[in-house]
Parts: structure tokens; sequence; C-alpha cells
């Protein structure tokens, strides 16, 4: 089945649907434009006042955040809301439907959402990854250039599972999106302290964001090294694609354990 052809189809579809609300659509939009405008806003603010943070100026900062931001946004476009929306669809076993689809659940649920509101955090953090790039002391080496891509297609498999794995938490205790949120939601979750250098935080903080949710791991490491920065756990900076592979097992088993423990609430 090509499901790029399959995925556009459901796109079309659906934002067919939204334009028939076409004014919601635009005042979404513009308030997700207006959301990230203020964050970057207070990024510059903070930079206004303060020449470095962490050792971090503002560039390295900005390339390391708009780095991660990147990630997130294309990974949320796929998984945010599948997982947010897991513990209704399991509570009222909504989730039938996608069980007798001729394609697998997750895929399924994945192809008939498109996720807009996400294009003003993925535009926004383009434009100043693109200012960004051209003001830090990096030099891109072939392989460098190989350890950023291979970082940043980590930091989406990072991002993605830790997704995956709070929405399979629906499975047993059903009102789940708060733990979504809590972890994933880049304005007030977890995902926003690793915004900024760790080094800010303090020790308990660091170990949290590299070993137990290695959000860490999706920017600051592979940026530090990248920058010859001096980081908590040198290790670091090299395990993001091991991490990743094992998130992404986690998050397979995780979620089919889920399915199979899954009753229909019909």
């Amino acid at each position: 089945m090509n499901y790029l052809r399959v995925y556009r189809r459901f796109v079309i579809t659906y934002m067919k649907g939204k334009l028939e609300y076409n004014m919601s659509l635009a005042f979404e939009l513009i308030a997700n434009t207006i959301l990230i405008s203020v964050f970057f806003s207070g990024f510059f603010v903070i930079f206004y006042n303060f020449d470095c943070i962490g050792g971090w100026n503002k560039y390295e900062t900005l390339f390391m955040m708009t780095s991660s931001w990147l990630t997130y946004s294309v990974s949320c476009f796929f998984f945010w809301s599948p997982m947010k929306d897991m513990g209704e669809l399991v509570r009222t076993g909504k989730l039938d439907l996608y069980l007798c689809r001729p394609i697998s659940p997750m895929v399924y649920l994945i192809l008939e959402q498109f996720q807009y509101t996400f294009i003003p955090r993925l535009t926004l953090a383009l434009v100043f990854w693109i200012y960004s790039i051209g003001k830090i002391a990096i030099l891109w080496t072939p392989g460098a250039i190989i350890y950023y891509a291979i970082s940043m297609v980590s930091a989406f498999v990072i991002y993605s599972s830790i997704t995956v794995i709070t929405g399979s938490i629906s499975f047993w205790a059903i009102k789940s999106e708060a733990i979504v949120s809590l972890l994933t939601n880049n304005n007030y979750g977890l995902k926003n302290f690793s915004d900024y250098p760790i080094t800010i935080y303090g020790e308990g903080t660091a170990v949290l964001l590299t070993f137990v949710i290695p959000y860490a791991l999706t920017g600051y490491y592979p940026i530090a090294h990248l920058l010859g920065k001096t980081v908590p756990f040198p290790v670091a900076a090299y395990i993001s694609p091991v991490v990743a592979l094992i998130i992404a097992v986690i998050s397979s088993v995780l979620w089919h354990m889920g399915l199979r423990r899954y009753e229909s609430a019909n």
C-alpha cells in the first residue's frame, strides 16, 4: 500500500473539513503564531539582559533550541494528536474502529489527521534556525554534517517514541491526557526544560533529562559537542542513536502490549 498517497488523500479530506470553518482555522493559526512569537520574544528579552546563559551565548542557544524544535514539530505532525486523544478513544471504545481497518491501528491514527497547528512552530523554528546557523562557530566538515544529521534523526525518534509511550499508558491509566502534556507539551511540559542549556538547572534535572527522559539528547548534547563545550556527561554526546533505538523498541512493545490488553467499551 502506498502510504504517502493515502496520507495525501487523508490530509486533503481533513483540511476540506477544517476549511468549512475557515475563520476558525485562520484564528487557530494566528493564535499559535502569536504564542510562538511571544516565546521567541521572551527568549530575546532574556539575552538582552544577559550576554550568556550557562556558558552559551544567544546564537548558540537559539541554534540548539531551534534544532530541537524542528524535530519536535515534525514528530508532532504525526504523533501528538493521536497519542493525546488515545485516552478518549479507549474510554469511549472508538478505538474499535481502528482495529477493524485493513492497516495497522497506529498507521491509521497517523494518516487520518494533520496537525496544521504546528505549522507556525515549524516555520518560525526554521526561520530562527537559519538566522542562528550563520552566527555560530561550527566548522561544518562532512563528519560534522553527518553527526548533526544522525543526531536530528535520533531526536525525531526520541520525541516520537516518548509520545507513543505516553499515549500507550492510556491502556492502563484511562485518563492519560495530563501525562502526555506533562512530558511532551512544549509550552509547559518537561520538554520545555530542554530548550536551554541543562547546566542552568540542578544536577538532578540534568540526570533526568539525560538518562530518564532523554530530551537533552535531542539538542543540548549534540550541539554542545559541535561547539566544543564542556557538558555534565560527555558520553551523552555519542549515545543518541542508541538511546533512540532502545526507546523506540520500548514504545513499540508497550503499544502492542496495550493493544492486546484493550477491551472494547461497547
